[in-house]
């Protein structure tokens, strides 16, 4: 979460700043989530009949079900931060989640004058402007120690499996 951290250090922040530390902080987050996931499963390779790669199934357009699902949890991670609805006691999250509610609500000050829309309802609206291309930050950095020259990689993960809509309807 360094780049959402480095945001709230930032006195002066807009809405984009926002977006665009959610995106790099998912996509580092699945970068390592990836890396550790192979590293395990190399370890774990002695131990079980022997499998596919998981940079083969990610190249034929695959993410393998065990670690979609810890894309599910991370990216409902970052939508609870955004949302603020994190459960952890963690200081530096909920000091996040404060200056996502403080942007949300100085950007709101300087573009309406309805003062009646409720906070969390512009979070929610906030966020769904935004979880798209948090998700494609996270695809990104599934894919990137395995582009090798080959850019069409999350191309093929949209169309075999549809996974940026799947993903946002699960995590939501």
């Amino acid at each position: 979460i360094h780049n959402l951290k480095e945001l709230k250090d930032q006195s002066s922040t807009n809405t984009e700043d926002l977006r665009e530390a959610f995106i790099k902080c998912a996509s580092k987050e699945t970068f390592f989530a990836w890396k550790k996931y192979k590293e395990d499963k190399q370890k774990n390779k002695n131990d079980e009949a022997p499998t596919t790669e998981p940079d083969d199934e990610l190249m034929k357009g695959t993410i393998p079900e065990e670690f979609k699902r810890i894309m599910y949890y991370t990216f409902g991670d970052y939508r609870d931060i955004y949302l603020d609805k994190d459960i952890s006691s963690d200081g530096y999250i909920k000091n996040i989640s404060k200056k996502i509610k403080a942007l949300i609500k100085e950007n709101d000050s300087k573009t309406t004058d309805d003062k009646e829309e409720n906070l969390n309802s512009k979070l929610e609206s906030s966020w769904e402007e935004h979880k798209r291309t948090i998700w494609k930050g996270m695809l990104c950095g599934l894919t990137y120690d395995i582009q090798n020259g080959e850019n069409n990689i999350i191309e093929k993960l949209h169309k075999k499996h549809n996974y940026p809509c799947d993903l946002e309807v699960f995590a939501s």
